[in-house]
C-alpha cells in the first residue's frame, strides 16, 4: 500500500483492492432515474412539499435526484464488502495467528483500524471508501439519532 500526500497536510492511503464479485462490470445496471417523482405526485393532487419541508428532507431529495456517476458506482460495488463484528473478530484472529504475542491486545495495539460498527468498504480509483450509518446521516443532512 502506497502513501501519497494530497494538496493538504493530511496523508491518504491508496490501495488496489481485488474485485469481490464475479459479475462482469459491463453487466451491472445502475438505476439513475428519480426515486421520487414529486411533480407526478403533485399532478395527481398529492402535494408532499409541506411534509418534506417539515422533516427538513428537501436537500436529501435534491441529492437523490442529482447527478449519478455510473462508472464510479460500478467500481465501488464490484469491490465492496461488508465489514461487521464477525469480520472485525476474524481480522483480530488472523493478526493473532500471525503474531501470537498480540493475544489480548486492543485493535490499535495490533495495528488494526478501530471498529466503529457496521460499514461497507470498497476502493474507488485506489482510494478507500467506507459507508457507515454516520455517513448516510451526514449525506442526508440529518442527525445520527433516532430509532432507525
Amino acid at each position: 500500500m502506497a502513501t501519497s500526500t494530497s494538496g493538504s497536510s493530511s496523508q491518504s492511503n491508496y490501495s488496489i483492492k481485488p474485485v469481490i464479485v464475479s459479475i462482469p462490470i459491463d453487466s451491472l445496471v445502475v438505476q439513475i432515474e428519480s426515486p421520487v417523482d414529486f411533480s407526478s405526485l403533485k399532478r395527481n393532487k398529492v402535494d408532499m412539499d409541506a411534509l418534506i419541508s417539515a422533516q427538513k428532507m428537501a436537500v436529501y431529495f435534491q441529492m437523490l435526484n442529482g447527478p449519478t456517476y455510473v462508472n464510479l458506482v460500478k467500481e465501488f460495488w464490484i469491490r465492496a464488502e461488508v465489514f461487521d463484528v464477525d469480520s472485525a473478530k476474524a481480522q483480530e484472529r488472523e493478526a493473532v495467528s500471525r503474531n501470537p504475542s498480540l493475544k489480548g491486545k486492543s485493535r490499535k495495539e495490533m495495528g488494526l483500524e478501530p471498529f466503529h460498527g457496521l460499514e461497507i468498504k470498497s476502493v474507488v480509483m485506489g482510494i478507500p471508501v467506507s459507508i457507515t450509518e454516520g455517513v448516510i446521516a451526514q449525506a442526508c443532512r440529518m442527525p445520527l439519532e433516532g430509532r432507525f
